[in-house]
């Protein structure tokens, strides 16, 4: 999988400077886009991700200060580190160009070591505190995870290999690395719906009744309404896999009988990897199958549980899966 590059937005109504900065970071490794003013900026953020702004001061239509002043009061773009480029030096300039969120300035005409070396700092910063974030909501998820799986008493590493064996599948599948560790990390919360079903149904040790059955299909329904109120995209991935994991390709899954790709993609993946590490799992209902009569099932089910593009996947990679599952054992 490729590491993705690092985005900068670099924003000059000169075009001799924007011409001057694409030379200087031509060989730098980085993905660069050019806007004329604030208000093509704004519109650029709009419509792609961006890791670091440099911006001129000095613009037609909407000057540097105002762009980063909108920029800051925005959700989405609020954390993008801005660095304002200016042919300005005085005290008051520099001053206002902090205060309305910029992290850094750099005087022209812009000297390249000194560019270069302050990009590279400031992405560095950045991402260290992304790494440090991600680390955070990694420990929460995994938390969550486990809070929908201490009420059953032995599904042990359930929730870590469901959620490690999620991911593989989905770079498997072609996601890129950003999505498909959204997808490993929702599939972690896939159960959460069971802090709402009696433990008297949820650790029963034989097999429920119809009646029973019907209380326990809903922790996926309530699944979904634990995370679908959220705008994280992690959060709405765990919203979509908790409320379709048990859904089947041919349309005799629950809760809402969808088929096909009616199934989210998120959806169909959680499916058949939580299949796959259930059947190996003792419950209390169950002894653990053989890895023989798993693999065998998985392909049977081929068209009717599962998705046959995953199934085939996942047939091709299997080597991969168990390595996964011998290093997660309980």
């Amino acid at each position: 999988m490729k590491k993705r590059k690092p985005s900068l937005l670099v924003v000059d109504d000169t075009k001799t400077n924007l011409i001057l900065v694409e030379k200087l970071l031509a060989n730098e490794g980085y993905d660069i886009t050019y806007a004329n003013d604030g208000i093509e900026a704004l519109q650029a953020v709009g419509k792609k991700r961006f890791d670091m702004i440099l911006l001129d001061v000095m613009m037609p239509r909407m000057d540097g200060f105002e762009a980063c002043r909108r920029l800051k009061s925005k959700e989405q773009t609020k954390d993008i580190p801005v660095i304002f480029l200016t042919a300005v030096a005085d005290i008051d300039g520099i001053s206002k160009g902090f205060d309305v969120g910029g992290v850094d300035y750099i005087i022209k005409p812009v000297k390249p070591r000194e560019l270069k070396a302050r990009i590279k700092t400031h992405l560095e910063l950045k991402f260290l505190r992304e790494r440090d974030v991600e680390q955070t909501q990694k420990d929460i998820v995994y938390t969550l995870g486990f809070v929908g799986e201490l009420r059953s008493k032995d599904t042990g590493k359930h929730v870590e290999r469901v959620a490690e064996y999620a991911g593989l599948m989905a770079r498997l599948y072609g996601m890129d690395s950003e999505e498909a560790e959204v997808v490993k990390l929702a599939a972690a919360m896939h159960d959460i719906g069971k802090v709402a079903i009696p433990d008297g149904i949820l650790n029963k040790p034989s097999q429920l009744s119809d009646e029973e059955r019907a209380v326990m299909n809903k922790h996926t329904q309530w699944g979904y309404h634990i995370f679908s109120r959220s705008k994280k995209p992690i959060l709405q991935a765990a919203a979509t896999i908790a409320y379709e994991h048990h859904e089947k390709w041919d349309g005799s899954g629950y809760p809402r009988g969808l088929k096909g790709e009616q199934i989210h993609i998120y959806g169909r993946i959680a499916a058949l990897v939580d299949v796959f590490d259930a059947l190996g799992t003792k419950r209390s209902y169950k002894e653990a199958w053989s890895l023989e009569d798993i693999y065998a099932a998985i392909r049977t089910e081929s068209g009717k549980h599962f998705d046959p593009k995953l199934v085939d996947l996942f047939v091709d990679h299997y080597g991969d899966f168990l390595s996964i599952r011998e290093r997660l054992l309980d």
